[in-house]
């Protein structure tokens, strides 16, 4: 009693301990959300994540998706990487497109291709300008909030970008020139043919050769090729690259989980067997889907094209174990899936469909309409009527719908991308009009069948699917073996080695922060996360196991790759194998130079370097070698020598040769402007790096990792 009542006392002094602690917690969070990092900068330029977000949404609606993943994101940060880098080139340059230059671009001399696509009549082939014109004034009275108007908007938009990128690099293009002097002598040498013998050695073959790689090598190579190192490890992607090594643990389905997969199976069969047509429709509805769409048999994934091929309607298709149903779709399991069904109907169907349509839209169909629906009906009949009268579609399209593009024409599309439309159109003959009036209300279609492909055998099939899959009492056996063997090892090297010594397979991957999972495995973007982590120390285990599907993962971090930062350590795996090159070459040459000592035949010298000799016709400048490929220090010297005889030894890219130039045969020289441009076109390939070395000029401080 006497502790309670000291408590009581002092009761005062708890509650401000758990006030301040109360506080603290609330301070302490508050520091915590103020120090979240810039989401990134850009030269010192914020990039907030709310703009990316909305960047992200807007690239969304562009493709119609749901949900994109990070590699989506990543290209999304790329495209403003690149939008920053280009505007900052072009402000600095003055390269701008007016508003004189967009119009152009649409009614004027020079039709961006994109607009020659959408606006050209499919009759006469001629770019519509009158029907653009028609388009973008009825675009100009709607409301700048109808949908139709902002997407023009954003087209238009993007033109005048393109046009503005197009002039930029043009302009570093047009910058690049091979000076007349190089063009005359370049064309001077491809114009002389010589025929060859060839003595080579190649370095794959010469297996007798004994080399030492010192540490001295290494360090020489390095100290030496710095640079390129760089270059090659990182190529045109300048950002800090992580490997990992991670050890995979796979469910598969044990012989129980076949027998009760089986089992199930089985007893679907036999129920679907005595369902009458609704019923085995909802049936399959709960296990795989029905398609109320007649579809080729090619669509379908072997074995099962070949089943239903030919088959007549009521055909029963039974149990089959395939890889996966349709022929294009992903594999939903690794051990495939039994399937099983019913051929409801056949027919004969275009496999394509084309037509030309008037929209006549009501109030119901959008806001920003006005029409009602009986002025929406009147319309429609006033426009069929003079259609029957003789008006050509394409007038009825300019002068009834709320869409001209094109003439109301909507290419070619697969039978039953139609929508309501599609039976309708199956059921008219090319070049008859028909109407349709839109769900709820919303108005009418009038549309003119314009084209079919001719009619193929298709079938309504109904299919119940049961994927195979490992048990549950079975990826719980696997993942405590993950969770065992994670436990067992706090460094990357040894969980190598016990991946090794106990036979479990491993894997490696080289990723970006921003990578969407780990090489072959989907969904493992927290492993990426906690590669990319600044708590994870090169050489750490990650103490959780991630899954992938049916797999689980435990991951280590092997090696951090910095640009501009390679170690002598990692540049070694790129370093072995060209030292070991270089010093084959070496030893090879001196051979080469020994069988060489007095002797000016090639057969001989062929024999004393224990190799075959090879003839090769019309070798040219800058052409190749016979099988020996390209061999640029060969091919030049022989296009050099203006006499014949043996030149060499040269230490070329897969060997070193020693060769007789037996003739040569000097045809006219090539023209030299054409020369000029071929070599220009070659140098444009370079535009390709114009991004990653403007990139490297700026400050990109990338924090993505903390918010994704």
């Amino acid at each position: 009693m006497g502790i309670i009542g000291n408590i009581r006392k002092h009761s005062w002094i708890a509650v401000l301990v758990v006030g301040v602690a109360i506080v603290a917690f609330i301070i302490g969070d508050l520091t915590k959300s103020r120090k979240q990092p810039t989401f990134a900068k850009f030269d010192g330029d914020e990039i907030t994540y709310d703009y990316f977000n909305s960047r992200v949404r807007q690239r969304e609606e562009d493709y119609q998706l749901q949900n994109s993943t990070y590699g989506f994101k990543e290209n999304v940060w790329q495209e403003i990487v690149q939008e920053r880098l280009l505007d900052k080139e072009m402000k600095a340059l003055g390269i701008e497109v007016s508003d004189a230059e967009v119009s152009d671009m649409y009614i004027g001399r020079f039709i961006h291709p994109s607009l020659q696509q959408q606006f050209t009549n499919p009759q006469t082939g001629q770019y519509d300008r009158q029907g653009i014109s028609n388009y973008v004034r009825q675009l100009e009275e709607m409301p700048d909030t109808m949908t139709a108007k902002v997407q023009w908007l954003k087209y238009q938009e993007q033109v005048r970008v393109d046009r503005q990128r197009n002039k930029y690099f043009a302009m570093i293009q047009n910058g690049m020139y091979m000076p007349t002097a190089i063009a005359n002598k370049i064309a001077e040498m491809s114009a002389k043919k010589s025929d060859v013998r060839v003595a080579g050695m190649l370095y794959s073959q010469a297996t007798d050769v004994q080399v030492d790689i010192t540490d001295a090598d290494y360090q020489k190579y390095f100290d030496t090729h710095k640079k390129e190192l760089n270059n090659d490890m990182f190529r045109t992607d300048l950002r800090e690259q992580r490997e990992v090594a991670f050890a995979v643990f796979t469910a598969q389905p044990s012989q129980k989980d076949m027998m009760e997969i089986e089992q199930e199976v089985g007893e679907w069969w036999q129920e679907m067997q005595t369902m009458e047509e609704g019923s085995l429709i909802d049936f399959v509805n709960m296990h795989g889907g029905y398609d109320s769409m007649y579809v080729s048999s090619d669509i379908f994934a072997a074995p099962l094209d070949t089943v239903i091929k030919g088959s007549k309607a009521g055909a029963e298709i039974a149990p089959m174990v395939v890889p996966s149903i349709l022929r294009r779709e992903t594999r939903r399991s690794a051990y495939g899936e039994y399937v099983m069904g019913k051929v409801l109907n056949t027919a004969m169907r275009p496999d394509s469909l084309r037509i030309s349509l008037i929209l006549i839209p009501s109030q119901n169909y959008h806001q920003s309409i006005t029409r009602t629906p009986e002025q929406a009906a009147h319309l429609r009949d006033s426009a069929m009527a003079m259609i029957k009268a003789g008006m050509p579609f394409e007038e009825a399209v300019r002068q009834f719908s709320i869409d001209t593009t094109r003439g109301g024409d909507q290419d070619w599309v697969a039978d039953g991308g139609y929508g309501i439309l599609n039976e309708d159109i199956i059921k008219h003959n090319v070049g008859e009009v028909f109407d349709k009036e839109l769900p709820g209300n919303a108005g009418y279609f009038i549309a003119k069948v314009t084209g079919k492909t001719t009619p193929n055998l298709k079938y309504r099939v109904a299919l119940a699917q049961k994927v195979i899959t490992p048990s549950t009492d079975t990826e719980k056996d696997v993942r405590d073996r993950a969770n065992h063997f994670a436990s067992q090892y706090s460094t990357c090297q040894a969980m190598i080695d016990g991946a090794q010594s106990e036979n479990i397979q491993m894997r490696s991957a080289l990723l970006i922060s921003m990578s969407d999972s780990l090489t072959g495995f989907a969904n493992t973007r927290d492993a990426v996360r906690w590669a990319f982590n600044e708590k994870t120390a090169k050489g750490g285990v990650s103490g959780e196991v991630y899954n992938s599907d049916y797999s689980y993962i435990v991951v280590g971090l092997r090696e951090i790759y910095q640009p501009n930062h390679l170690t002598l350590e990692q540049a070694r795996p790129i370093m072995e194998q060209r030292l070991r090159i270089e010093k084959i070459g070496e030893q090879l040459m001196a051979k080469a130079e020994e069988a060489m000592k007095g002797k000016n035949d090639i057969n001989a010298i062929a024999a004393a370097m224990n190799t075959t000799v090879d003839s090769v016709s019309g070798v040219a400048f800058g052409g190749y070698l016979g099988r020996n490929g390209m061999e640029p220090k060969a091919v030049s010297a022989i296009a050099a020598k203006k006499d014949t005889g043996i030149i060499g030894p040269i230490q070329g890219a897969s060997g070193v040769y020693v060769i007789s130039v037996d003739s040569n045969n000097q045809a006219e020289a090539a023209d030299a402007n054409s020369m000029r441009q071929r070599y220009e076109n070659q140098a444009m390939n370079g535009i390709n790096f114009l991004l990653p070395m403007l990139q490297s000029r700026v400050k990109i401080v990338d924090n993505r990792l903390a918010y994704m």
